[in-house]
């Protein structure tokens, strides 16, 4: 069963590794930017790639909610390392619920075009790819799981037959009438 665990891990890890580095890169990015408690989201609809950023604005960015949503859109835009079609910022603590939404293209007209290998890969695929990875991790899982006790069984039942025909008649032998 460790066995299986660890291979879930490595699998998930590899499958996904794109999305994950470039959420605690981007994390990271915004919090260098001036944000704290930084949440990031997202979700992939039938090809349609959504990233969901939620920040609590520190120092200059928490008097002004405009600044802080664009400065986080555009950290957000210039860090994360996978295609999205659309983003939300919102902000949290004293500027609580306002909040900002962005298409890729209007990013690309505020900020300018994003760095070539920031579009590689499209969000959607490799959340996929991860899930492809973590259902073939369960199956293999559930199959060397199985096969352990179906063995158990079988090795239980043959142990329990050799004590049963070990066992000697009872001594002394009772005499027939």
């Amino acid at each position: 069963m460790a066995l299986a665990v660890g291979l879930l891990v490595v699998v998930v890890g590899l499958a996904g590794c794109t999305t994950i580095r470039g959420v605690v890169d981007t994390q990271r990015a915004l919090e260098r930017a001036g944000f704290d408690d930084v949440n990031i989201d997202f979700s992939s609809d039938e090809g349609f790639d959504r990233l969901e950023v939620s920040v609590r604005p520190r120092g200059a960015e928490a008097a002004d909610a405009d600044a802080a949503l664009e400065t986080a859109a555009q950290v957000t835009w210039t860090n994360f390392p996978l295609r999205f079609d659309l983003l939300r910022v919102e902000l949290l603590g004293a500027n609580e619920g306002q909040s900002a939404t962005y298409t890729y293209g209007e990013m690309a007209e505020i900020f300018g075009a994003r760095a070539p290998e920031l579009d590689e890969k499209e969000l959607g695929d490799d959340v996929v790819r991860a899930g492809v990875g973590v259902l073939i991790v369960l199956a293999v899982g559930g199959l060397i799981f199985t096969s352990g006790v179906v063995l158990a069984i079988i090795f239980g039942v043959r142990a329990s037959r050799r004590r049963a025909s070990a066992t000697p008649p009872p001594w002394p032998p009772v005499p027939r009438a």
